[in-house]
């Protein structure tokens, strides 16, 4: 969750006027308790997006937060953000505020590109912070008729979604019991864990005992117990 120096935030923004898009807030939707979903308007005819790229959000005068675009239309000059609303992160603070008409200076998508089209099988570990890059890359793994399976810690165990995840709550136990339930089934998958930074760190460590190759697993930390998060 990087942090900069408000003077830097502004030069980046001025003298890299190409790496930022305007974009305008549109429809907001109330997905659950704690998901919202926001739709961004704005011209995307030049703007290249892969699967599980990153915008840039500035969520404040030095914070910046990274959120994955789903349904990225270029034709229409959409993309959703599925925001984690949970009141105790400056995105949060942010996603809640915004309005329909509102206006955001946000980075072009880029980052890390993680998805392995030559696997046909995806094996997926998260929690809330993770959704929109699941369904990001279930976009694409339906369009190369590839198979996925999401493993989710969320505080809401009843969350409403047309996605085939299993939902466990934040224990340690809980998501460890599970992996052993459908490992043999998965063992062939490349595996994407994300999210709390902890949790990621001990699924891994499970995986290796599974003899999974580390060439295997993709880590991406978003956040950590005792630090601002999202």
């Amino acid at each position: 969750m990087p942090n900069v120096p408000k003077w830097v935030a502004d030069q980046m923004e001025n003298l890299l006027p190409s790496k930022f898009m305007d974009i305008e807030v549109g429809a907001i939707t109330q997905y659950s308790k704690e998901i919202k979903v926001i739709t961004f308007h704005t011209d995307l005819s030049k703007i290249d997006c892969f699967p599980g790229s990153a915008i840039n959000f500035r969520v404040s005068g030095t914070e910046i937060r990274h959120y994955t675009p789903v349904d990225f239309n270029k034709t229409n000059g959409t993309f959703d953000i599925y925001f984690h609303i949970h009141g105790n992160g400056p995105g949060s603070h942010l996603a809640d505020q915004l309005t329909p008409g509102d206006h955001l200076k946000v980075s072009v998508p880029g980052g890390r590109k993680i998805y392995d089209p030559g696997k046909h099988t995806h094996f997926f570990f998260g929690d809330e912070t993770s959704l929109g890059f699941y369904i990001s890359l279930l976009r694409e793994i339906n369009k190369n008729n590839g198979k996925a399976f999401g493993l989710f810690e969320l505080n809401e165990p009843d969350l409403p979604t047309p996605y085939d995840i299993i939902i466990v709550p934040k224990t340690p136990e809980a998501a460890l019991a599970e992996l052993d339930k459908y490992i043999n089934e998965y063992r062939e998958s490349i595996f994407y864990l994300t999210g709390n930074v902890a949790s990621v760190q001990r699924f891994r460590t499970a995986l290796k005992k599974h003899d999974i190759s580390s060439r295997n697993i993709k880590l991406q930390g978003y956040w950590t117990e005792g630090s601002v998060g999202l």
